[in-house]
């Protein structure tokens, strides 16, 4: 059944909330000795378990089952296929970035196994939180609403709202964040699979911290030749994007073809 604007928006406006307020959470369970590593290991988990207990009470109290999002005994077959298509987009991402600025993988000397433990626990309490609360109930029913613009772009403005309040440039955040949030509705439309989605974004993640990023969690370390000055910083985030919408039009493609579900 078709809801107001009024009350989908409702349900986006506490999806953020607990997004802060697992922050807030954290700070009062974790003492400051166990490092922000744990802290945000914590954080993640805890967003997670508040996103997805909010979901549950809007899809109970709507009729409806997580069936409806792909969730059901074969779910780790479409797991499995988001984690492998997470992976490959990381690794084309480092094709703008070596374009721009180029460099080489070299190995993490301050590696950690504990360290990428909690970021590897991270990545999935912040991935299934985020594809929850923005791509199952509150998309669903926009598309219901008003139509498949809506559902993509609504979120989108939310997703990206969040990121940069938590600290994302905005430029990083209308190109990078925006068009990840577009690409991830996108796959959502077109596989109907929220395992699959959910996968595909932790992945991406994960191939982020191993390959273009350096922690104590990082598997190996990009050694760039050059300074990555902050003017060089908009093309990478171009290239990023552009990738990103040509996931997004594929799956649109696939969408266009496939019968829709009952709302």
């Amino acid at each position: 059944m078709a809801r107001p604007l009024t009350h989908i928006a409702g349900y986006f406006v506490l999806v953020a909330v607990m997004a802060f307020g697992g922050t807030f959470v954290a700070a009062l369970v974790v003492p400051a000795r166990a490092g922000p590593s744990v802290a945000w290991f914590a954080k993640c988990l805890i967003v997670m378990c508040l996103v997805v207990a909010l979901t549950w009470a809007y899809l109970r109290r709507a009729g409806i089952g997580w069936r409806r999002y792909g969730v059901g005994r074969h779910s780790w077959r479409y797991g499995l296929g988001g984690l492998a298509a997470g992976l490959a987009l990381a690794a084309a991402w480092s094709i703008p970035v070596f374009l721009v600025v180029p460099f080489h993988w070299a190995t993490n000397e301050t590696f950690s196994g504990t360290a990428f433990a909690l970021a590897t626990g991270a990545s999935f309490g912040i991935g299934i939180a985020e594809e929850v609360g923005y791509r199952t109930y509150g998309m669903d029913r926009l598309l219901d609403v008003s139509g498949p613009l809506a559902a993509l772009l609504i979120p989108t403005a939310v997703f990206v709202g969040v990121h940069v309040a938590g600290g994302v440039p905005w430029l990083a955040g209308l190109l990078v964040v925006g068009s990840s949030s577009v690409m991830y509705g996108c796959l959502m439309l077109a596989t109907r699979s929220l395992p699959f989605v959910a996968a595909f974004h932790i992945a991406n993640n994960l191939g982020q911290d191993a390959l273009l990023r350096t922690s104590a969690g990082s598997l190996w370390k990009p050694v760039f030749h050059a300074d990555v000055a902050a003017a060089s910083q908009p093309a990478i985030w171009l290239g990023m994007m552009l990738l990103n919408l040509l996931v997004a039009s594929g799956a649109l493609a696939i969408w266009r073809r496939t019968p829709r579900p009952e709302p």
